[in-house]
């Protein structure tokens, strides 16, 4: 047990039944924040493990609450140089963005030439009720048949 304390009221703050010297209290039950924090000081290899804080409340009859934490302790931060990472994503998001834009503009493009190609398009029907093409068709003034004769 690192640390050991009491809260009797709303507006009193806890105090210390066990202390450790590497141990401080930080926070506050009578603030707005409603807050504890316990810090540990110097800390050392041996330190690392888990951590669990109890709580028992009395007006929740008793009812116990856990929240555990796992400390790990390292001899000192190693600064990693993410130059390289940050380039390779820098490259493939920039080829990907150009991928979607050459996309984008090829879409575009048929767009355009499917409106224009569309606009040209002639009207071969001729409005007139006579088809001056010698083709056979129906319609057509070539080969006019007279009606069977009864």
């Amino acid at each position: 047990m690192i640390y050991h304390g009491k809260i009797k009221s709303k507006s009193s703050e806890p105090f210390l039944v066990s202390r450790n010297p590497r141990v401080e209290f930080v926070g506050s039950t009578t603030g707005k924040d409603n807050n504890i924090s316990i810090v540990l000081k110097d800390v050392e290899l041996s330190d690392a493990g888990k951590y669990t804080c109890h709580v028992k409340n009395p007006k929740e009859k008793n009812a116990q609450h856990n929240a555990t934490i796992i400390l790990t302790v390292v001899h000192r931060m190693e600064e990693t140089d993410n130059t390289l990472t940050l380039i390779i994503v820098g490259v493939v998001g920039g080829l990907f963005g150009l991928l979607i834009l050459f996309m984008l503009v090829k879409r575009v493009v048929l767009f355009i030439i499917k409106k224009t190609q569309d606009g040209k398009k002639e009207c071969l029907v001729s409005s007139s009720g006579n088809d001056n093409t010698e083709n056979g068709l129906a319609g057509s003034k070539a080969e006019q048949k007279a009606p069977p004769k009864a």
